[in-house]
């Protein structure tokens, strides 16, 4: 397992769709903080914008996990790594590992980009102990991601349906964080009524589980720069990775390579 680790890793040293994708954030990051700079007529926090490109950080994620393990099978180098391995689990987990590596560094390096560069346009409000609490979550979410779209791409076979599948998914789960934090954003009074559309006892514990099982919804407590749960999304995230490792392992094992 470790020379598969060892040869994915090399790998994705030489991909183009990890550097890409990492260019594609930079970029992301740098045309959000540019409009948060000029087109907002009132003094922008930093805070606002360290998290900000993660708003489509889960769609860029997909991209380049469903490309990068899909290549695996389009190159005919996974029937040399059936060969080669012990086992088809050390292949899932080298994926798994891999992704999870690549996420990681995409989102790490694309938070302190955001960091430098913000605090050189926007007012300072971001302090040490807060930045690292978050970005910790952030590593949390970013593992968790690459993960779960790891496992669906192995599951697919092939690199076409599994960039589709990996970018369908994504999107699902883009239009579930909006609609759950659509409702847990409500207060229950609006202008000094009772808001209507305020979801509360467990209907709203409910969403709230709901919204951190989801790495979007994560997302979107990290660029708000507010984490209403942070040892739930903790354990959201160690289901994540635990559960699909596993799954994937069962699933890659009955999977007829060709």
């Amino acid at each position: 397992m470790i020379q598969l680790i060892r040869a994915d890793c090399n790998r994705l040293q030489k991909s183009r769709a990890f550097f890409l994708c990492l260019t594609g954030m930079l970029l992301l990051a740098s045309a959000l903080m540019a409009v948060q700079a000029t087109a907002m007529d009132y003094t922008v926090p930093l805070s606002r914008v360290v998290f900000l490109p993660l708003s489509l950080y889960g769609l860029a994620a997909a991209a380049f996990v469903g490309v990068f393990v899909g290549t695996d099978f389009s190159d005919g180098v996974i029937r040399n790594k059936l060969i080669a391995a012990k086992t088809r689990s050390g292949i899932v987990l080298s994926h798994i590992l891999t992704s999870c590596i690549a996420c990681t560094c995409v989102y790490a390096v694309t938070t302190f980009f955001s960091l430098g560069v913000g605090s050189v346009f926007f007012e300072n409000d971001v302090t040490a102990g807060a930045f690292i609490r978050f970005f910790l979550l952030g590593i949390g979410m970013s593992a968790a991601t690459g993960c779960l779209f790891s496992v669906a791409a192995l599951v697919c076979g092939d690199k076409t349906s599994a960039v589709i599948w990996c970018l369908g998914i994504a999107c699902f789960m883009l239009f579930l964080c909006l609609h759950t934090n659509g409702l847990l954003v409500q207060t229950e009074y609006k202008d000094g009524a009772l808001n209507p559309h305020y979801v509360g006892g467990f209907r709203r514990a409910l969403y709230g589980v709901l919204h951190d099982l989801n790495p979007y919804g994560q997302a979107a407590q990290l660029s708000a720069w507010e984490v209403w749960n942070p040892m739930r999304a903790v354990v959201c995230n160690l289901l994540w990775i635990t559960g699909m490792s596993s799954l994937g392992c069962i699933l890659f094992r009955r999977k007829d390579v060709k």
